[in-house]
């Protein structure tokens, strides 16, 4: 069983990002968001919000947790702080 959820809301998404310690910066980029963190690697991270801040989808989940360095497992303790992900 995967622990990556099939789908999450972008707000829960950017929840986590928090909790790692990443900080939303302006951007004038239509869907375009960054975050900077000063003590993870990599310490400025893009990515694309979804169309009215829905849910992203599993792909782009786990190509968002590559790019964070962070395992399912790692990502799934993170978002059990937020909310309960049923199976």
């Amino acid at each position: 069983m995967s622990a990556i959820p099939a789908q999450l809301p972008w707000r829960r998404f950017v929840s986590v990002l928090r909790d790692l310690g990443y900080r939303p910066m302006k951007s004038r980029r239509g869907s375009l968001r960054q975050f900077f963190c000063p003590t993870r690697e990599p310490n400025l991270i893009s990515f694309h919000e979804p169309h009215s801040g829905e849910s992203l989808h599993k792909g782009a989940l786990s190509d968002c947790l590559r790019r964070l360095q962070l395992s399912p497992d790692e990502f799934a303790q993170l978002l059990g702080r937020h909310y309960k992900i049923s199976p």
